[in-house]
């Protein structure tokens, strides 16, 4: 692997965990300062204009915003059983209308094909928005994309899961009032995924 390719997808592991974290637990002041600080180093840019924007937008929101906020939307977004603010983090949902949808058995022969599974101590199905990004990262983390085979499956896992799940997110959020905080982050995670689209032509997805 060059050192051009190495350096990028340091930065898009880098980027998977920032957004993962919004989402593999409640937030926590800990979380909070690792996001400030995190938002305060990428201040010089990204060079995505759509991205920077996004990244300003949500280091604005955490600013103004104190640990017990962030909690509060996470609870009434992803934990309250009656909240009818709910949004629903798994990619089946957006795909066939429904959890555990068909598209939730296409993605675990691919995981089975790849020998991955998830750990017991995750309880929620495969195509949940945390286990996704997981996916990717391991994906990133095993052979980079100058292998042709593991670049076809990230795409794949990008184009039919990720994207499908963040931007039905990002739809059902634009109907909701307040919940500043976590509009920006899907807001980040939706520029960031756009970008990662790019990366790869689109052929490359199955």
């Amino acid at each position: 692997m060059n050192n051009t390719v190495q350096d990028t997808d340091s930065a898009r592991l880098v980027l998977y965990a920032f957004v993962r974290s919004f989402f593999d637990s409640q937030p926590s002041k800990e979380k909070h300062e690792y996001w400030l600080m995190l938002l305060d180093a990428l201040g010089s840019g990204t060079g995505s204009r759509p991205l920077d924007e996004a990244l300003l937008a949500l280091k604005t929101a955490l600013s103004s915003s104190e640990v017990i906020d962030v909690q509060n939307e996470y609870y009434e977004l992803f934990e309250n059983p009656f909240s009818p603010n709910r949004i629903q983090p798994f990619s089946s949902w957006y795909k066939d209308g429904k959890i555990m949808g068909p598209s939730l058995v296409k993605l675990r022969q691919l995981l089975y094909n790849l020998n991955l599974g998830k750990e017991d101590s995750f309880r929620e199905t495969e195509d949940h928005l945390v286990f996704l990004i997981d996916v990717i990262m391991h994906l990133i983390e095993e052979s980079g994309r100058q292998d042709c085979e593991n670049t076809g499956v990230q795409a794949s896992i990008l184009r039919n899961y990720l994207l499908p799940v963040i931007r039905g997110m990002e739809e059902k959020m634009g109907s909701l009032e307040n919940f500043t905080v976590y509009k920006a982050v899907i807001s980040v995670a939706s520029a960031f995924l756009g970008l990662e689209e790019c990366l790869f032509p689109s052929g490359d997805s199955t």
